[in-house]
């Protein structure tokens, strides 16, 4: 299973880097990320690269994000651990660069190796994501003309992750055409910030013989240590310097007879269980196992992973591995549900978006969880009711009672988003909240989740919007009154559809939960009424509004203004402009029409299509998804396709730079199942419903999933499709418009002939 050599690379399975040169390594530092629960690092190479320092310090402001331009810098290196944040002068709570351990790097003839050199040749690295072990291959001339090849492995464990263990084993194979002295330097960098910013308060680095440690103190009081040792054929030396310490080993390789070399690392935190062990002792602990033997647990850890969770595409190569790149990620940054935190906008593979938590939680990433590990799925949850005190704390600070879900929390529900627009009035992520605890109840089949667990949530949710509500002089309903949705680019709107709309499902649902559960009568009573009476306005040709007057605007000039398609519209037209024209960053009203989808009609949804598609940049990555998912539901094959391509594109053709878009993985995920294979979502259907419009060139689509409780085998082709489950009762399935009833752990066929999109 694993690509341990050069031979071993499957195109269905691994993703291969040639060229390193210019932007495209950090591109690929994104996109080669590697992890499991609560240990995460960048795909950097594992030599420090000279003219990339990773200590410089610099001021990041905040900004339209839409619009920033990121320092250049050729390569940045990362390990983060979730839930370790430290606190910025100017841009709040943010996630902590940690120290680079990956440092492992040959000498040979006086000269180190520099991936730059043009004595380097046949270089490729490959992501294997069956069970993201990345490997590097390459041949090295030397100064005094040894021909050198050395082969990179490297893993971070996840089946040391799985028992709260961060572990991460690396080995370089060195072979060579004649006799040669090599030494092998392997160590922990400290120097280095996070966005330009040193969070370390204290450095202690020592280094003994073959184990070099470090431990830092963030300005926020956690403790991070990190350990590493090297495991060579001869003793080794130990230097420390600054703030970077290391082991250097020195052997002779003879051809034929190759020199192999590991280095383990392990990472304790300050907020571990006292009884874990320290980073020493969890070395001892693997100190019998073998790489391979290590490698084959952690690659049947992600085995298991992968039989619940793999989508299956035949036909089309390039769809294939955009699916299993974007279901990889998201196996790898789903946390422990002990860790009480979520995933973060970057996956936990860049410092963009702070290491903070968005909508993206509910919307985008939860539906994956849902219907592939619904264990998972509840931990995920379970982080906005565990955060419950910091949405308070947000709520308070407005003057306003109950709970405001931060728009870029951290780890403790705190809003840390610097920049006004955003954390004053995109206020539809409270909403969100209980959408997202209400699809886990619906989705298992838990029935009392939100009565047991979250109705803390949803009644302090209602408390927050009935003090939000405003009612105008001379209107007969109520109002929510300057707010951005999820467009982002109409910022103090009133009257916002989707707003509104969520708003109201979340007053439901607290009065829901209030009725069963015999509290709150009194306030039950007006969360339903206003929850009744929020409008969503419609123009007298039925176009439902995005806001009040939004049709009043101006058009945006995407002509004049929009020269450099391949950019997006707000790095071409200031901020302020916008603001005041008709142009959306993404779906709004589309958006709203996905999730409530029986309260519009088809003409409705077309409607909305014809008008607000056009106004829309798709600045965001999150836009094509929704976009593809809703022109399957309206027939419109050709777009759902342009779409797709679209979403697949973001972090495989090099936007990875700054972190992967986890969102835009989990909307890919989605794109495959709800857009291609007509699933509708446990919050629409009771019932599983099916009606598939396969592209042309898929021949079958195949997926596992867990409906209800039930798991569920799905086979799609463009005759027919069915449906294999396990479970010890019957299983209702509608497919394409036709109820049938599959007996206990049977097998249900639908013969359709029309399910490949024209």
């Amino acid at each position: 299973m694993p690509c341990h050599t050069h031979a071993a690379h499957d195109p269905a399975w691994c993703i291969q880097q040639t060229d390193f040169a210019g932007s495209s390594l950090k591109a690929y530092e994104g996109l080669f990320a590697q992890g499991a629960p609560g240990l995460h690092i960048r795909g950097s190479l594992e030599e420090p690269i000279a003219d990339a320092p990773q200590g410089l310090r610099y001021w990041r402001t905040p900004g339209n994000v839409t619009a920033e331009v990121f320092r250049e810098a050729r390569s940045k290196f990362g390990t983060y651990l979730p839930g370790i944040y430290g606190s910025h002068p100017i841009l709040n709570n943010e996630l902590v660069n940690l120290p680079w351990f990956l440092w492992l790097v040959p000498e040979i003839d006086g000269s180190a190796l520099d991936a730059d050199s043009d004595a380097v040749a046949e270089h490729e690295r490959t992501l294997d994501l069956r069970d993201n072990t990345l490997v590097r291959a390459l041949t090295w001339r030397t100064p005094g003309g040894a021909r050198v090849s050395l082969l990179y492995e490297r893993f971070v464990s996840m089946d040391a992750g799985a028992r709260g263990v961060r572990l991460c084993v690396q080995r370089l194979t060195i072979d060579t055409d004649r006799a040669t002295d090599v030494t092998v330097r392997a160590g922990i960098d400290a120097d280095v910030t996070t966005n330009g910013y040193d969070h370390f308060k204290r450095v202690d680095l020592a280094a003994e013989g073959e184990r070099v440690r470090c431990a830092v103190q963030t300005d926020l009081g956690d403790r991070v240590e990190i350990e590493s040792i090297l495991l060579a054929p001869h003793a080794a030396e130990a230097h420390a310097e600054g703030r970077r310490g290391w082991s250097e080993a020195r052997a002779q390789v003879t051809p034929g007879t190759p020199l192999v070399i590991e280095k383990r690392t392990t990472v304790t935190t300050s907020r571990d269980a006292p009884d874990g062990g320290g980073t020493g002792e969890l070395l001892e602990a693997f100190a019998g196992a073998g790489f391979d033997d290590l490698h084959r647990a952690h690659a049947d850890a992600w085995r298991a992973k992968w039989a619940h969770a793999d989508v299956r595409i035949q036909g089309d190569d390039r769809a294939q591995l955009a699916v299993r790149t974007s279901i990889a990620h998201l196996l790898r940054t789903l946390p422990h549900a002990s860790d009480r935190v979520a995933i973060d906008a970057k996956g936990y593979a860049g410092e963009a978006y702070w290491g903070r938590f968005f909508w993206d939680t509910e919307m985008y990433l939860l539906p994956f969880y849902l219907y592939t590990d619904p264990a998972g799925a509840r931990a995920l949850a379970d982080f906005r009711i565990h955060s419950l005190e910091g949405a308070q704390r947000n709520a308070h600070k407005l003057g306003l009672p109950g709970a405001k879900y931060a728009w870029e929390s951290d780890q403790l529900g705190d809003e840390c988003c610097p920049n006004w627009q955003y954390a004053d009035h995109e206020v539809h992520i409270t909403s969100d909240v209980v959408y997202g605890l209400a699809h886990v109840a619906r989705a298992t089949g838990d029935d009392s989740y939100l009565d047991t667990h979250a109705a803390c949530v949803l009644f302090d949710a209602a408390r927050y919007w009935t003090a939000r509500v405003s009612v105008r002089p001379g209107d007969d309903h109520p109002s929510i009154l300057g707010v951005m949705g999820p467009d982002e680019y109409t910022p103090i709107a009133d009257n916002n559809a989707y707003t509104n709309r969520l708003a109201s499902f979340a007053l439901e649902a607290a009065a829901d939960a209030a009725a069963r559960t015999g509290q709150c009568r009194d306030e039950a009573r007006t969360w339903r009424e206003l929850g009744r009476t929020l409008p969503i306005h419609r123009r007298a040709d039925g176009l439902v509004l995005q806001s009040d007057a939004f049709d009043r605007l101006p058009l945006a000039d995407f002509d004049g203004r929009w020269k450099d398609r391949t950019r997006p519209f707000a790095s071409q037209a200031p901020q302020e402009y916008l603001y005041r024209t008709q142009c959306l960053k993404q779906a709004d009203v589309l958006m709203l029409m996905w999730l409530f989808d029986s309260e519009f009609s088809i003409e409705d949804q077309r409607t909305a299509w014809r008008y607000y598609e056009p106004r829309t940049t798709h600045d965001s990555s999150l836009s094509a998804a929704i976009h593809s998912m809703m022109a399957c539901r309206l027939g419109l094959n050709e777009e759902a396709w342009r779409f797709w391509e679209e979403a697949c594109a973001i972090d495989l053709d090099g936007g990875a730079a700054e972190g992967i878009h986890i969102a835009a993985c989990g909307a890919v995920w989605q794109m495959v199942v709800f857009g291609f294979a007509g699933m509708r979502s446990a919050m629409e259907d009771e019932v599983l419903t099916l009606d598939p419009r396969l592209p042309a060139g898929w021949t079958t689509l195949e997926f596992p999933l867990v409906w209800r409780g039930t798991s569920v085998q799905v086979r799609v082709t463009k005759d027919g499709v069915e449906l294999r489950h396990s479970g010890a009762a019957s299983l209702s399935a509608r497919v394409a418009g036709e109820l049938r009833e599959i007996p206990a752990g049977g097998v249900g066929r639908w013969a359709t002939g029309g399910t490949t999109a024209p």
